[in-house]
């Protein structure tokens, strides 16, 4: 089957040869000659059917070929997103990471802290979310800010299916940001999820709210900033995202 369609064209050619053959060699108005150009002739339409019907095949088998090796790299990715993801957060603190843990600890601070134990029920409340979470894809977000390690986080938003879109050259990243804006086509669990993931890396959200003006670009897409009208409030904490049945 899988070398019918390089069979085909030269059984054609030959069949277009073998017609040749009997229209030269055969008096057409005899019997002889209108029975074998007539077969000819049939045997030559049906074999063009039948390649136009195996042509159809092959592409219908290799758009399948195609959908399944995209679903292979999308697995791949997502995989190795995972192990990244994995591998840097068993990378043990640096020198200065050390320092720093004992320069605080010798401050007074505890692990118990708040904002500690925020982040904790942030990444327990992001695992409960994506217990029972299926992408819609496209799911884009921008604004990733300085006051975290962006490459784990965004190898955590990646993890769930987003896509981190680059700041343009004429664009100045955010030194930290407040405020979560969504677009109206994105699903609760979805804004969730960038929620948590933001604030398991410490950052303190202070609104989640929906685009001001609806775009074309912006109906699956999130955007990360800094509103200082927003500077003076209450950080909103994990159990007030978490129950949340709508944001505005």
């Amino acid at each position: 089957m899988q070398a019918l369609p390089y069979i085909l064209p030269w059984l054609l050619l030959l069949l277009a040869a073998g017609l040749a053959a009997a229209v030269k060699l055969l008096p057409l108005k005899s019997i002889a000659g209108a029975s074998v150009v007539g077969v000819i002739s049939l045997i030559f339409l049906g074999v063009c059917v039948y390649a136009n019907i195996i042509s159809a095949q092959q592409h219908h088998h290799l758009e399948e070929k195609e959908l399944a090796l995209a679903e292979v790299e999308e697995w791949k990715y997502k995989h190795l997103d995972e192990l990244s993801l994995l591998i840097a957060q068993l990378k043990p603190p640096s020198d200065d990471e050390a320092a720093l843990l004992k320069e605080l600890s010798g401050y007074g601070w505890l692990t118990t802290h708040a904002m500690v134990r925020q982040m904790r029920d942030a990444h327990a409340a992001r695992d409960r979310v994506l217990a029972e979470f299926t992408p819609t894809l496209p799911m884009l977000i921008k604004g990733i800010p300085l006051t975290v390690n962006d490459k784990i986080v965004e190898l955590s938003l990646r993890q769930v299916g987003f896509t981190l879109v680059p700041y343009r050259e004429d664009e100045e990243r955010e030194a930290d940001i407040n405020i979560l804006y969504f677009g109206r086509d994105m699903h609760i669990n979805e804004v969730k999820l960038a929620a948590f993931t933001l604030m398991q890396a410490g950052i303190d959200l202070k609104g989640i709210k929906p685009f001001p003006k609806p775009t074309q670009g912006n109906l699956r897409a999130i955007k990360l900033e800094w509103n200082k009208y927003y500077e003076a409030r209450k950080g909103m904490t994990v159990t007030e995202v978490e129950v949340a049945k709508v944001f505005n």
